[in-house]
Protein backbone atom coordinates (compact mmCIF):
# COMPACT_ATOMS: atom_id res chain seq x y z
CA UNK A 1 0.00 0.00 0.00
CA UNK A 2 0.97 3.56 -0.78
CA UNK A 3 1.54 6.06 2.01
CA UNK A 4 -1.74 8.04 0.87
CA UNK A 5 -4.12 5.31 0.88
CA UNK A 6 -6.58 5.18 -1.96
CA UNK A 7 -10.65 5.42 -1.00
CA UNK A 8 -10.36 1.11 -1.86
CA UNK A 9 -7.07 0.80 0.33
CA UNK A 10 -8.71 2.82 3.15
CA UNK A 11 -11.69 0.49 3.27
CA UNK A 12 -9.70 -2.72 3.16
CA UNK A 13 -7.82 -1.05 5.85
CA UNK A 14 -10.53 -0.01 7.96
CA UNK A 15 -11.79 -3.48 8.27
CA UNK A 16 -8.55 -5.13 9.30
CA UNK A 17 -7.92 -5.92 13.02
CA UNK A 18 -4.15 -5.43 11.91
CA UNK A 19 -2.19 -3.03 14.41
CA UNK A 20 -0.60 -1.47 11.61
CA UNK A 21 -4.52 -0.65 10.25
CA UNK A 22 -5.69 0.24 13.42
CA UNK A 23 -2.85 3.11 13.72
CA UNK A 24 -3.82 3.93 10.05
CA UNK A 25 -7.66 4.47 11.04
CA UNK A 26 -7.29 5.75 14.25
CA UNK A 27 -4.70 8.53 13.12
CA UNK A 28 -6.68 9.77 10.32
CA UNK A 29 -9.94 10.00 12.30
CA UNK A 30 -8.18 12.08 15.34
CA UNK A 31 -6.69 14.03 12.53
CA UNK A 32 -10.49 14.32 10.71
CA UNK A 33 -11.04 15.55 14.49
CA UNK A 34 -8.27 18.29 14.27
CA UNK A 35 -8.45 19.37 11.05
CA UNK A 36 -12.54 20.00 11.20
CA UNK A 37 -11.86 22.15 14.38
CA UNK A 38 -8.50 23.83 14.16
CA UNK A 39 -7.96 23.69 10.50
CA UNK A 40 -4.79 22.25 8.78
CA UNK A 41 -2.41 25.26 9.79
CA UNK A 42 -3.37 25.45 13.39
CA UNK A 43 -2.81 21.46 13.88
CA UNK A 44 -0.19 19.91 15.05
CA UNK A 45 1.36 16.49 14.75
CA UNK A 46 1.65 15.52 17.95
CA UNK A 47 -1.76 16.68 19.14
CA UNK A 48 -2.86 14.25 16.28
CA UNK A 49 -0.98 11.40 17.30
CA UNK A 50 -1.91 11.99 21.46
CA UNK A 51 -5.74 11.77 20.12
CA UNK A 52 -4.86 8.54 18.26
CA UNK A 53 -2.93 7.03 21.01
CA UNK A 54 0.18 6.23 18.92
CA UNK A 55 3.51 7.63 18.67
CA UNK A 56 4.72 11.05 16.49
CA UNK A 57 6.55 9.07 14.14
CA UNK A 58 3.99 6.71 12.83
CA UNK A 59 2.60 9.77 10.85
CA UNK A 60 5.47 10.46 8.73
CA UNK A 61 5.94 6.09 8.58
CA UNK A 62 2.41 5.87 7.47
CA UNK A 63 1.61 8.70 5.55
CA UNK A 64 5.08 10.52 4.85
CA UNK A 65 3.76 13.23 7.10
CA UNK A 66 0.66 15.73 7.56
CA UNK A 67 0.26 16.61 4.17
CA UNK A 68 0.14 12.99 3.28
CA UNK A 69 -2.28 12.27 6.05
CA UNK A 70 -4.71 14.98 4.76
CA UNK A 71 -4.88 13.47 1.60
CA UNK A 72 -5.48 9.98 3.15
CA UNK A 73 -8.39 12.08 4.91
CA UNK A 74 -10.09 13.79 1.33
CA UNK A 75 -9.80 9.67 0.15
CA UNK A 76 -11.49 8.51 3.91
CA UNK A 77 -14.04 11.51 3.07
CA UNK A 78 -14.21 9.73 -0.65
CA UNK A 79 -14.65 6.29 0.68
CA UNK A 80 -17.29 7.45 3.39
CA UNK A 81 -19.66 9.18 0.78
CA UNK A 82 -19.05 6.64 -1.78
CA UNK A 83 -20.44 3.88 0.66
CA UNK A 84 -23.16 5.52 1.76
CA UNK A 85 -23.98 6.08 -2.01
CA UNK A 86 -23.06 3.20 -3.50
CA UNK A 87 -26.82 2.66 -4.80
CA UNK A 88 -26.48 5.17 -6.81
CA UNK A 89 -22.37 5.72 -7.67
CA UNK A 90 -22.79 1.68 -8.99
CA UNK A 91 -25.10 2.75 -11.69
CA UNK A 92 -23.85 3.64 -14.93
CA UNK A 93 -25.48 7.10 -16.30
CA UNK A 94 -27.29 4.89 -19.37
CA UNK A 95 -29.33 2.61 -16.60
CA UNK A 96 -30.80 5.76 -14.95
CA UNK A 97 -31.52 7.15 -18.48
CA UNK A 98 -33.82 4.35 -18.95
CA UNK A 99 -35.55 4.36 -15.48
CA UNK A 100 -39.05 5.11 -15.36
CA UNK A 101 -40.23 8.20 -13.77
CA UNK A 102 -41.69 6.10 -10.78
CA UNK A 103 -38.51 3.68 -10.37
CA UNK A 104 -36.36 7.37 -10.51
CA UNK A 105 -38.44 8.69 -7.24
CA UNK A 106 -37.80 5.72 -5.37
CA UNK A 107 -34.07 5.95 -5.95
CA UNK A 108 -34.01 9.33 -5.46
CA UNK A 109 -35.68 8.41 -1.78
CA UNK A 110 -33.29 5.31 -1.41
CA UNK A 111 -30.70 7.32 -1.48
CA UNK A 112 -32.04 10.06 0.82
CA UNK A 113 -33.03 7.45 3.40
CA UNK A 114 -29.22 6.09 3.65
CA UNK A 115 -27.97 9.91 3.42
CA UNK A 116 -29.90 10.58 6.64
CA UNK A 117 -29.28 7.49 8.44
CA UNK A 118 -25.41 8.14 7.90
CA UNK A 119 -25.16 11.42 9.25
CA UNK A 120 -27.43 11.09 12.07
CA UNK A 121 -25.95 7.98 13.12
CA UNK A 122 -22.93 6.98 11.94
CA UNK A 123 -19.98 8.05 14.45
CA UNK A 124 -17.75 8.91 11.48
CA UNK A 125 -20.21 11.50 10.30
CA UNK A 126 -19.77 14.72 12.54
CA UNK A 127 -15.81 13.86 11.17
CA UNK A 128 -16.19 14.20 7.62
CA UNK A 129 -18.48 16.93 7.67
CA UNK A 130 -16.66 19.21 10.07
CA UNK A 131 -13.48 18.01 7.94
CA UNK A 132 -15.24 19.58 4.81
CA UNK A 133 -16.59 22.11 6.36
CA UNK A 134 -13.18 23.35 7.90
CA UNK A 135 -10.51 22.48 5.32
CA UNK A 136 -11.79 21.22 2.11
CA UNK A 137 -14.27 23.89 1.46
CA UNK A 138 -11.42 26.79 1.93
CA UNK A 139 -8.68 25.01 -0.33
CA UNK A 140 -9.46 25.53 -4.23
CA UNK A 141 -7.05 22.71 -5.01
CA UNK A 142 -8.60 19.78 -2.55
CA UNK A 143 -12.38 21.09 -3.93
CA UNK A 144 -10.91 20.22 -7.72
CA UNK A 145 -9.69 16.62 -6.24
CA UNK A 146 -12.77 15.71 -4.63
CA UNK A 147 -15.29 16.77 -6.83
CA UNK A 148 -13.46 15.18 -9.82
CA UNK A 149 -12.92 11.87 -7.47
CA UNK A 150 -16.53 11.62 -6.48
CA UNK A 151 -18.64 14.18 -6.36
CA UNK A 152 -18.99 14.58 -10.45
CA UNK A 153 -20.09 11.40 -11.11
CA UNK A 154 -21.72 11.65 -8.28
CA UNK A 155 -24.13 14.79 -9.18
CA UNK A 156 -24.08 13.68 -12.80
CA UNK A 157 -25.60 10.43 -11.55
CA UNK A 158 -28.21 11.99 -8.93
CA UNK A 159 -29.01 15.10 -12.07
CA UNK A 160 -29.74 12.51 -14.38
CA UNK A 161 -32.04 10.51 -11.62
CA UNK A 162 -34.09 13.70 -10.69
CA UNK A 163 -34.10 14.46 -14.93
CA UNK A 164 -35.72 10.87 -15.04
CA UNK A 165 -38.33 11.86 -12.16
CA UNK A 166 -39.40 15.00 -13.30
CA UNK A 167 -39.07 15.14 -16.98
CA UNK A 168 -36.68 18.57 -16.60
CA UNK A 169 -33.90 18.50 -18.80
CA UNK A 170 -30.55 17.59 -17.11
CA UNK A 171 -29.01 20.58 -18.32
CA UNK A 172 -31.70 22.75 -16.00
CA UNK A 173 -30.42 25.01 -13.92
CA UNK A 174 -33.31 24.91 -11.30
CA UNK A 175 -32.48 21.21 -11.22
CA UNK A 176 -28.83 21.67 -10.19
CA UNK A 177 -30.35 23.79 -7.82
CA UNK A 178 -32.65 21.83 -6.72
CA UNK A 179 -30.62 18.89 -5.52
CA UNK A 180 -28.70 21.54 -3.41
CA UNK A 181 -31.28 22.43 -1.70
CA UNK A 182 -32.32 18.84 -0.66
CA UNK A 183 -28.49 18.58 0.30
CA UNK A 184 -29.06 21.17 2.55
CA UNK A 185 -31.71 20.05 4.71
CA UNK A 186 -30.15 16.85 5.19
CA UNK A 187 -26.78 18.67 6.38
CA UNK A 188 -28.56 21.51 8.20
CA UNK A 189 -30.69 19.22 10.17
CA UNK A 190 -27.50 17.40 11.16
CA UNK A 191 -25.35 20.32 11.66
CA UNK A 192 -27.75 21.94 14.05
CA UNK A 193 -28.40 18.87 16.17
CA UNK A 194 -27.96 21.02 19.18
CA UNK A 195 -30.95 23.64 18.41
CA UNK A 196 -32.69 20.15 17.02
CA UNK A 197 -32.58 18.41 20.41
CA UNK A 198 -33.53 21.52 22.31
CA UNK A 199 -36.40 22.28 20.04
CA UNK A 200 -37.67 18.75 19.87
CA UNK A 201 -37.28 18.33 23.55
CA UNK A 202 -35.36 15.07 22.42
CA UNK A 203 -32.39 13.68 24.25
CA UNK A 204 -30.58 12.04 21.40
CA UNK A 205 -31.36 11.01 18.51
CA UNK A 206 -32.64 7.34 18.39
CA UNK A 207 -34.49 4.61 16.65
CA UNK A 208 -37.99 6.60 17.07
CA UNK A 209 -36.32 10.15 16.24
CA UNK A 210 -34.48 9.17 13.54
CA UNK A 211 -38.25 7.74 11.93
CA UNK A 212 -39.72 11.25 12.22
CA UNK A 213 -36.48 12.89 10.45
CA UNK A 214 -36.98 10.79 7.69
CA UNK A 215 -40.75 10.92 7.61
CA UNK A 216 -40.66 15.02 7.64
CA UNK A 217 -37.50 14.79 4.45
CA UNK A 218 -38.85 12.65 2.62
CA UNK A 219 -42.04 14.40 2.72
CA UNK A 220 -39.90 17.68 1.79
CA UNK A 221 -38.13 15.78 -0.93
CA UNK A 222 -41.22 14.23 -2.68
CA UNK A 223 -42.94 17.52 -2.68
CA UNK A 224 -39.97 19.17 -4.32
CA UNK A 225 -39.85 16.24 -6.84
CA UNK A 226 -43.87 17.18 -7.79
CA UNK A 227 -43.18 20.81 -7.74
CA UNK A 228 -40.22 19.97 -10.42
CA UNK A 229 -42.75 17.92 -12.56
CA UNK A 230 -44.84 20.86 -12.85
CA UNK A 231 -42.38 22.35 -15.24
CA UNK A 232 -40.21 25.46 -14.98
CA UNK A 233 -43.23 27.50 -16.43
CA UNK A 234 -45.27 26.75 -13.22
CA UNK A 235 -42.33 28.40 -10.50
Amino acid sequence: MSNTPTPDELREALASDTPSAKTKRDLIESALYHFGHEGYAGTSTRSIAQTAKTNIASIAYHFDGKAGLKRACINFVAMAIGDVLSVILNRKLTDIEHLSPEEARAKILEMIDRMITFTQTNKRAELVIGFMLKEVLHSPDEIDTLYHMLFEPLMDRVTALFSRATGQPVTSDELKLAIFAMIGQLLYIRLARPLVLKRMGWQAVGPDELAQIKAILTRSINALLDDLSKGPDHA
